[in-house]
């Protein structure tokens, strides 16, 4: 008799600790809200948490190599604008230079102009980037890692932008500039002549070539851009399903407990009734 006494109060007893436990954990969930604490409270979802977890950890170092990216693309461009602005002048200095007739001392006024612009040039192409890395790289172009085998290039090479495709090959800005500046000096008229129109189409070539540049850099930009937009709703994405997953409905969570804690104080006053006399008899 006392034996099965006690195996019905050690019953109740389990079943009120049990109670107690669930009690605790719906506190825990309503405190954290999620209901998976720990991986075997649901092994799929907790592994798929964990993949996702790890999504998002790269998508964070790929958010930002793309926020560098960008950065660097937007300087390349301003470096653009500016060449372009310059080649511009240089342009609008040499057709001045060789349909005019100007004295040898307006030449030199408009030959240390061209100088002065062919260096703003070089300090362009010399230009570095936030990491102190050359803005236009001499070899090839950095490649930056922005997603999973997913690479991008923020700017083109020094060569690919700053050489021109002229009449006798392949030409540096700075140097077609600079060959400018020494046509228009020349005293023998001919010689000069000569030199300025071939220097005057080279010139032109270069306002079309940074033009062409320009239109590349700015579809650089514009994939930096979709990239990091297309990042943003993929983190989005992976975040809602791991909450999908993860997260415990706090409303359903507070109904349980609120019945549990109901239920766990009812049976422990019928313990205490029932139970009293019956431990007295255990206790003789």
């Amino acid at each position: 008799m006392i034996t099965g006494t006690r195996y019905r109060l050690s019953q109740e007893i389990h079943r009120q600790q049990k109670l107690a436990g669930l009690i605790d954990r719906g506190m825990v969930e309503i405190s954290t809200g999620k209901r998976i604490q720990t991986p075997s409270d649901d092994p799929v979802g907790a592994a798929r948490v964990s993949d996702i977890a790890r999504l998002q950890s790269n998508i964070v170092t790929w958010k930002s190599n793309l926020q560098t990216a960008a950065a660097i693309s937007q300087r390349a461009d301003d470096a653009l604008e500016a060449t372009a602005t310059a080649v511009t002048r240089a342009k609008e200095l040499m057709i001045s230079a060789t349909t005019g007739t100007l004295s040898d001392a307006n030449r030199a006024t408009i030959a240390l102009e061209l100088r002065s612009i062919a260096e703003e040039i070089a300090t362009l192409q010399g230009s570095r980037d936030s990491r102190g890395e050359p803005l236009f790289p001499v070899a090839d172009a950095l490649e930056i890692p922005v997603g999973e085998g997913l690479r991008v290039r923020a700017s083109g090479t020094r060569s690919s932008v700053f050489d021109m495709d002229t009449a006798g090959g392949p030409k540096d800005l700075v140097a077609i500039i600079t060959d400018a500046a020494d046509a228009i000096e020349l005293t023998d008229p001919v010689a000069r002549k000569t030199a300025g129109d071939a220097s005057l189409d080279e010139l032109e070539t270069s306002v079309v070539g940074i033009s062409a540049a320009q239109g590349e850099q700015g579809t650089r930009g514009k994939r930096i851009d979709n990239l990091l937009d297309a990042l943003a709703a993929s983190n989005l994405g992976a975040e809602e399903e791991r909450k999908g997953i993860e997260s415990a409905d706090v409303t359903e969570v507070i109904a349980k407990l609120q019945a549990r804690q109901l239920t766990l104080q009812a049976a422990q006053a019928a313990f205490a009734r029932i139970n009293a006399s019956t431990l007295f008899d255990i206790l003789r």
